[in-house]
């Protein structure tokens, strides 16, 4: 039987080699060098002896759910080469993963997909939408009065963008509490090419900061934004000045993750020029209901039954009785559901990505007396949700 455990740094060239075939198996079988910047995240593998069968790696966040800030395990490079696939592997390493997280009493999972369905069988469900825009330099001429100052910045200026970066993402579930190294080696360096990293400075503070690449393209070069974050309006305002520019250097300007929303359409003269595409984001799941459920804030004071199916984690399949008095509890139960749903749709409804009507129009929840509507609108509002890293 396979065994799943921290891969060791012998095989760090093999675990390297399955993540290239994985994810650019266009470039051939040459890795190239590797170099000894510090690799945030745990990597692990399931191993039959000493052969390497397939690979992922965790990393562990601090992230806002529910107005709280709260241990969230990140799901990455899950990978396994063609001679270990079709065998049942991969759900075997994604079962042991989320029994890791739950040894160490981290209740929250995210992911980015290579695809939806696939992780979808396993529990992760969407957490959140975002923004893609496309226009030209000249069409973010706003026809702003000059003011502040633009700063290039390096890694070790990080703790000047902290302020901006926490002002825009403290109303978003999932945003998370950036450590040095995150902004070191994911913020101020890229995977293949480190991007400039501007800030916009007024009276000695950073009021918002852009991070971009320049790419050379056969219809020109191309300005891609990876990060825009701005305290208010103001700020961001003048971000897009400094983006636009760049109008004698660039064709294109491209903003890649953007909070779901269509704003720059009514900032920008002509919102015919500039693409606006709403896209499916990373994916979420608990890892233990119960516990999930009672670590989390409530603004009411309900009782609701629960019955959950989760097609991964054993832990979680049954039936639940959530109480938020005074003391919040989740316990197992022999009471008949007020509602019946899967932890893909209860994760949606946790986190805030949907609303009670939205999870049984979109998800698998089924209400099955004449209270439960309520209540669970009561303890689990819609909020805003923005997953602000890649990983």
């Amino acid at each position: 039987m396979p065994d799943y455990r921290p891969i060791p740094a012998k095989y760090k060239d093999e675990y390297r080699r399955f993540l290239y075939y994985a994810f650019q198996p266009e470039d051939g079988p040459d890795i190239g060098e590797d170099d000894d910047d510090p690799e945030l995240g745990d990597r692990r593998g399931l191993f039959d002896g000493d052969d390497l069968l397939c690979v992922c790696k965790h990393h562990w966040f601090t992230t806002r759910i529910r107005g709280e800030w709260h241990e969230m395990a990140g799901l990455s490079a899950v990978a396994s080469p063609p001679e270990s696939r079709r065998r049942g592997l991969v759900r075997e390493m994604l079962a042991e993963s989320l029994a890791e997280y739950r040894e160490n009493e981290v209740y929250f999972s995210a992911l980015w997909p290579f695809s939806y369905e696939f992780y979808r069988k396993y529990g992760w469900a969407t957490a959140n939408k975002h923004t893609k825009y496309e226009t030209t330099p000249d069409a973010l001429d706003l026809d702003i009065e000059p003011a502040g100052e633009f700063r290039p910045l390096d890694a070790d200026d990080w703790e000047l963008l902290v302020p901006a970066f926490d002002a825009m993402t403290e109303g978003y579930a999932l945003s998370t509490d950036r450590t040095e190294d995150w902004w070191r080696e994911r913020v101020f360096k890229g995977w293949k090419r480190d991007p400039y990293v501007y800030a916009w400075m007024r009276d000695g503070e950073a009021r918002g900061y852009v991070v971009y690449t320049v790419h050379d393209e056969d219809d020109g070069k191309r300005f891609k934004v990876w990060e825009l974050t701005a305290m208010d309006d103001e700020a961001y305002r003048h971000l897009l000045r400094f983006v636009q520019y760049h109008d004698s250097q660039v064709e294109t300007v491209e903003l890649t993750y953007v909070p779901e929303s269509t704003d720059l359409l009514d900032i920008v003269a002509n919102p015919r020029d500039v693409d606006c595409q709403i896209n499916a984001g990373p994916m979420f799941r608990l890892v233990d209901v119960p516990r999930a459920l009672e670590s989390i804030a409530y603004d009411a004071d309900a009782n609701v039954v629960l019955r959950v199916t989760d097609p991964l984690a054993e832990w979680n399949e049954g039936t639940f009785e959530l109480d938020t008095g005074d003391v919040v509890r989740c316990e197992r139960t022999d009471a008949d559901p007020d509602a019946v749903t899967d932890v893909n749709t209860l994760s949606q409804l946790v986190v805030g990505y949907h609303a009670v009507e939205d999870a049984e129009r979109f998800g698998n929840l089924s209400i099955e007396t004449d209270d439960a509507r309520a209540n669970l609108a009561e303890l689990f509002p819609e909020r805003d949700v923005f997953l602000t890293e890649g990983f």
